[in-house]
């Protein structure tokens, strides 16, 4: 018996030796005939890409990886400035794998395409980064945001924001056009893996920035999806839900119709554990470049895009969400007219019930604590549209037209305590808040693009109209409680109404032209021309006797008008080489602002001239790698709040009075980056 056991064991040790293999091969570069030392050799699971076995190769190419189980692999080979290598392999029962030489390919040998293996998972064409999607094994079912997940130098986090080759993801783009622009998400998290063909990454500046040279180190890193040409035809959609059969619901739907250019899409959300936003850090609005545009030379934002700030509602605490919105994309005429326009609601209801506590160290200790209970719902319906008209090839001619309209209620309760070392008392306050705001905000923007026969000259005209109403009603009591020796001996009490009632008219038009010196130098000139109408009433009540918001308060009441007036100019030069790209110049600006207030009949006149130099150096050593530097000298003009001499009494322990001397700011902005 003791000899049959020995027998098993030994025929068993022997299996086991004979199941395990030892790979080798060697790494070597294709063009230079080079052995490469420290590339990394990898085994990846076939069925979901988990590493097994990895290695460095020697000083002389060289790799062995021991102990390997005979099976079917996934083998990836990476070295710095070289193509990926990945090929399936099929390790065999016996006691050595021999691979031989595995070749790699330097990246900027390709140009026009990196290959990986035959099918081409990866090729790298000037700036743009290009993924073929079937060349990743997902599951069945997986979306686009699996695949990101999968593609060299992706991450995605736990809220589906995008970081690709080290930058935030700012734009996903289907087929090159926005995809429910403002959230990238709606792209990633609701299309099939299976019906993208190729998958782009490059930067994207705006036309501002083309056309000038001038960079301001804010290009957007965007993924492009390009779909298969079955997957542009037919529908498909998406649901799912969840409930803990109590309190809390979450719940998605989405339905898409592909029609070839023709995109029809439909989404509705309700949850209980999230703000149901579809938002993204550098939001931008479907069809929209941008939903305001900062005039650097002015010091001014100009809004010409729907100014939707539903995501920036900052209320915390437990949300009940519900969103829908629709999209609608065409191109015809041979891609001569196309249209693009979306449709979304929101609507937030937040409760929420915080502490904070403070501990302020100057000269002595002095503490702070503060209570609130607020309640929030806030709702809103958006619209974009844009139509755009290619007349020839030299010319076209785009219009964009965005709306809001949103409500806003607030309930808070707020108790705060200000105590000395001692922690005796140094004030008490009590504060209600009953609030109401509503905006109507409708914005148009024309533009008129002409390129012309020669090469690079370019004029560009663009007109913006908008136009805002707000309006506000909130009650406000207070009752602070003021102390020495930890009694009180003064107390402030306030019961008012608040009425807010103002309009803002905006006009701007913008003309650009670029001229080409010669083939190395070109020159850009623009002049800008805004201009911006407002008129607010801000008017609190005190309670009469008869217990009714009818006694006027001056102090705290404003009534005026505000006239802003900016011509802007600028002009640049640009050099451009295959490998340098520089360009210098600079804006100079006169703003006028008229303040009027209509209560005391008093006039106020500021009158600012503004000068902005701007450089922008780009140096290309190779295909993706770069060193850039840019410095860009930003006005910034005083706000109307910030000039405005008004007494604000909605924080009784903080409160702010406007400086109408303020005068302007200047910045230096110095950006650098090697990629």
């Amino acid at each position: 018996m003791q000899r049959l056991l020995w027998c098993l064991f030994f025929i068993g040790c022997t299996h086991f030796t004979f199941a395990q293999s030892t790979v080798k091969g060697k790494v070597a570069d294709t063009l230079d005939k080079k052995n490469l030392q420290n590339a990394v050799v990898s085994f990846l699971k076939k069925s979901d890409s988990a590493l097994l076995y990895f290695t460095r190769t020697t000083k002389t190419g060289e790799f062995l990886i021991h102990n390997v189980a005979p099976e079917s692999y996934v083998m990836l080979v990476t070295f710095p400035g070289f193509a990926d290598f990945a090929d399936y392999i099929e390790v065999k029962n016996q006691p050595e794998t021999d691979l031989g030489v595995i070749p790699l390919t330097l990246k900027a040998k390709l140009l026009d395409a990196v290959i990986i293996k035959s099918a081409g998972a990866v090729r790298i064409k000037g700036d743009t980064t290009e993924f073929v999607a079937d060349s990743f094994k997902l599951k069945e079912g997986a979306t686009v945001e699996d695949l990101l997940r999968r593609l060299p130098g992706f991450q995605v986090n736990s809220k589906g924001e995008i970081t690709a080759q080290g930058q935030r993801v700012g734009k996903v783009l289907v087929d090159g056009e926005e995809f429910f622009g403002d959230d990238p998400t709606m792209a990633t998290q609701n299309i099939g893996a299976k019906s993208v063909d190729k998958v782009q990454v490059y930067d994207t500046k705006s036309d501002q920035q083309n056309l000038t040279g001038i960079s301001s180190g804010t290009e957007t890193k965007t993924v492009n999806i390009k779909l298969k040409e079955d997957a542009k035809k037919g529908s498909f959609g998406k649901a799912y839900a969840g409930s803990d059969f109590s309190k809390l619901v979450d719940a998605k739907a989405l339905y898409n119709k592909f029609a070839g250019k023709k995109k029809i899409s439909f989404y509705g959300t309700k949850s209980d554990i999230s703000t149901g936003s579809l938002n993204w850090e550098d939001r931008q609005k479907l069809g929209i470049e941008e939903n305001y545009e900062y005039d650097e030379i002015s010091g001014y934002y100009y809004s010409f895009g729907s100014s939707d700030d539903f995501n920036d509602w900052s209320l915390r605490g437990l949300p009940h969400s519900y969103t829908a919105g629709g999209l609608y994309t065409n191109k015809w005429n041979a891609d001569k007219n196309s249209i693009n326009g979306s449709y979304r609601y929101n609507r937030l209801a937040t409760d929420n019930s915080a502490s904070t506590l403070t501990q302020i160290l100057t000269d002595s200790i002095n503490y702070q604590n503060k209570y609130q209970d607020t309640k929030g719902l806030v709702q809103q319906h958006s619209g974009n549209a844009k139509y755009e008209w290619k007349i020839d090839s030299l010319a076209s001619l785009r219009f964009t037209v965005a709306g809001v309209y949103k409500t806003n209620q607030l309930q808070s309760n707020t108790h705060s305590e200000f105590l000395n070392e001692d922690r005796s008392y140094i004030n008490k306050s009590t504060q209600v808040i009953d609030n109401e705001t509503e905006r109507k905000q409708i914005d148009n923007e024309i533009q008129y693009k002409q390129l012309f026969n020669k090469k690079n000259r370019l004029l560009i005209a663009t007109l913006r109209l908008g136009y805002v109403d707000d309006k506000q009603d909130g009650i406000i009591q207070t009752n602070t409680d003021f102390y020495k020796s930890n009694l009180v001996y003064s107390s402030d009490i306030s019961d008012q109404q608040k009425l807010m009632n103002g309009h803002s008219k905006t006009i701007g038009s913008k003309i650009t032209f670029s001229e080409p010196l010669n083939a190395k130098w070109a020159t850009v000139l623009e002049y800008a021309h805004n201009e911006n109408a407002s008129v607010s009433h801000r008017n609190t009540y005190n309670k009469d006797n008869l217990g009714k918001y009818s006694i006027i308060d001056d102090v705290f009441s404003n009534n005026f008008d505000l006239n802003v007036f900016s011509n802007s100019g600028t002009a640049i030069l640009k050099y451009t080489t295959q490998k340098l790209r520089a360009a210098f110049g600079s804006g100079i600006s006169n703003v006028k602002l008229k303040l009027y207030d209509l209560d005391s009949n008093r006039r106020n006149n500021y009158n600012f001239l503004n000068l902005t130099p701007q450089v922008s150096v780009g140096y290309t050593f190779k295909p993706q790698t770069r060193l850039s530097f840019n410095y860009r000298g930003t006005t910034r003009q005083p706000t109307i709040d910030q000039l405005q001499p008004i007494r604000d009494n909605q924080d009784p322990l903080n409160i702010f009075i406007g400086n109408p001397d303020l005068k302007v700011g200047f910045n230096h902005n110095i950006n650098a980056s090697f990629n």
